[in-house]
């Protein structure tokens, strides 16, 4: 077996492929670079900054990578009714959360409620040669989403380069495929000590974790966490600390895991049931026991 790890993203990278001499690692650790560099609402003058200073009625032609992501997420966006959302870089920054993580103190100075409030739908239209034009003034944050592209898009080119299974996990999100002849173990840590508290047996599909345990802080004496209803853009009210989610793909797993913060366990069953998703998910509540649930036959866990 060959891996690597890298830090990038304040998120430890790791891709494991069975031994192979093709220089697989310069290729990824471009490509990670590039994402870190392009598309984070923390660096100014990047790709994602183009986006967020373009002018309402104004187009813009981007690159078509970030196109495609910014595309997929906004395909979620619809698809939950808003829940889950790329565009609340204002309403996230309005929480004190304007650096890099890790930190424990918010910074920045509060905006104006209202206007943060008035959450348009569908910002940002589509159209042909990855173009784009903005209809409101609400700014992209990618965040968790961009991560799963990343990694999903490096697991797309290593199965096109041959490899007959391999595994590549980016902080916890992971993607992992196989021809049979390998099975994957992934341990589920405790959200306050790290102990393997579950784990899971999983051959092909993708997981990922959200926790509001570590991206939490306080601001203007409060405590605060990253995850935001993107209907309201305020901070999600719930019982839960940590949501794990088993699905077939990266981008279900990274939106499945928010939707566990922002919806009932009787809503996400039926919302999981309509949407057609293969789901397992492992729930850490604030004050109940752990939990398995599973929508639809399970097959890929």
């Amino acid at each position: 077996m060959e891996s690597l790890t890298l830090h990038m993203m304040n998120t430890e990278f790791y891709v494991e492929v069975p031994s192979s001499s093709d220089n697989w690692k310069e290729r990824v650790t471009n490509w990670l670079s590039y994402v870190a560099n392009e598309w984070s609402r923390f660096i100014p003058n990047n790709e994602l900054d183009q986006i967020n200073q373009l002018s309402v009625g104004k187009k813009l032609k981007i690159n078509s990578l970030l196109y495609d992501c910014l595309k997929k997420a906004n395909e979620y966006y619809e698809q939950t009714d808003g829940l889950f959302s790329p565009y609340l870089k204002n309403q996230i920054e309005n929480q004190g959360y304007v650096q890099s993580f890790p930190f424990k103190k918010g910074k920045g100075e509060s905006q104006d409620e209202e206007n943060l409030n008035q959450i348009v739908k569908n910002p940002i239209h589509f159209l042909e040669n990855h173009e784009i034009v903005k209809t409101a003034n609400q700014q992209i944050d990618l965040g968790g989403f961009a991560k799963g592209y990343a990694v999903e898009h490096i697991k797309k080119w290593l199965q096109d380069q041959g490899f007959p299974y391999g595994i590549v996990d980016g902080g916890g999100d992971m993607t992992l495929w196989s021809n049979g002849e390998k099975e994957w173990t992934i341990g589920i840590a405790d959200p306050f000590n790290g102990e393997n508290i579950g784990r899971i047996k999983i051959k092909n599909g993708a997981i990922a974790t959200s926790s509001r345990v570590y991206r939490s802080w306080v601001y203007q004496n409060e405590e605060k966490h990253h995850i935001l209803n993107g209907q309201t853009g305020k901070v999600a009210e719930t019982n839960v600390l940590q949501a794990t989610v088993v699905t077939n793909s990266l981008y279900q797993s990274e939106v499945g895991a928010k939707l566990c913060f922002l919806m009932d366990e009787q809503q996400l069953n039926q919302w999981f049931e309509k949407s057609g998703w293969l789901v397992a998910r492992f729930i850490v509540n604030k004050d109940e026991a752990t939990k398995w649930i599973k929508t639809g036959d399970g097959k890929h866990v």
